[in-house]
């Protein structure tokens, strides 16, 4: 495979496939890391939703493999068993705010002593997306969003699938009054947990009109879930014309903000008693 250098090509490899068996079949969904400092050193610590952690108490996580400091065309993978929510995995603090974190550093060493270390780029804090960068934005930004939606990735390469859409809220309110904006995107069950991100490449129109030279990226948020309507439908037989309902997506994806990742965040290091070094302060995030 080919170096691994420009942003577009490491957000490739930024996300854990998240499965869990499910009652009549297996739950799929997405995280990413995002790295802090420490005294003792780096902290790996794994964004997703709570409702793709659930009550399982058995997941699989799963990355792209590394081979000689290069990602590999196979996978590496970890079942961790006795998961206990509220211990090995923590949400946000209001239950209506769907994140949870956890500690993945000793998940990523489980994959390497197995052989097959991951290969992997983290976000770090200082990519989360400020209140002040936010105010900066135009009411309609593109986004990308990264995961695996319906389960699906590359199964030659392992690696996800990078979606594109726009804000179809601006990302300085929040959303019904949660720490939330919508994205106007294909957005699928098995997507949540995919990490949302401005990336401008070279040139970006800023709210003013003018046109800047240079890129920008921001991590803006994780993904939730997706709106849907009732849809009617009509089941044909032989004595009559029984009614249906069923759930049909109207591509307008709900994403929780940097602020409140790290919020769920500081929830976590305070419960197991970490020290961050310089993390970012929740109020001044998006």
């Amino acid at each position: 495979m080919r170096t691994v250098e420009t942003v577009a090509d490491q957000l490739f490899f930024t996300t854990v496939y998240i499965e869990a068996a499910a009652t009549g079949g297996v739950s799929t969904g997405t995280g990413f890391v995002v790295s802090y400092h420490t005294p003792e050193g780096i902290l790996p610590i794994l964004i997703t939703n709570k409702h793709v952690l659930g009550d399982f108490s058995e997941i699989t996580f799963r990355m792209v493999a590394a081979e000689t400091g290069a990602p590999s065309k196979h996978a590496t993978q970890i079942t961790v068993s006795g998961v206990v929510p509220g211990q090995t995995w923590v949400g946000h603090p209001d239950p209506n705010v769907d994140i949870a974190v956890m500690p993945f550093g000793e998940v990523m060493t489980a994959m390497a002593n197995n052989g097959a270390p991951p290969y992997f780029r983290a976000f770090g804090p200082e990519n989360f997306l400020t209140q002040e960068q936010a105010d900066e934005l135009d009411g309609i930004e593109q986004v990308l969003f990264v995961g695996y939606p319906n389960g699906l990735f590359d199964t030659a390469s392992w690696m996800p699938i990078v979606r594109r859409g726009q804000t179809a809220t601006p990302i300085y309110n929040d959303y019904r009054g949660q720490p939330s904006f919508l994205i106007d995107a294909s957005v699928f069950p098995g997507s949540s947990g995919s990490p949302v991100v401005i990336y401008d490449r070279g040139m970006y129109v800023t709210r003013s009109g003018a046109t800047n030279i240079g890129s920008r990226f921001y991590l803006a948020g994780v993904v939730a879930a997706v709106h849907t309507r009732q849809v009617l439908g009509q089941i044909i037989l032989t004595q009559g014309t029984p009614a249906a309902t069923f759930s049909d997506m109207i591509d307008l994806g709900i994403v929780y903000k940097a602020g409140a990742i790290q919020e769920t965040v500081d929830v976590l290091v305070q419960s197991k008693g970490i020290q961050l070094e310089s993390p970012p302060s929740a109020e001044t995030l998006a």
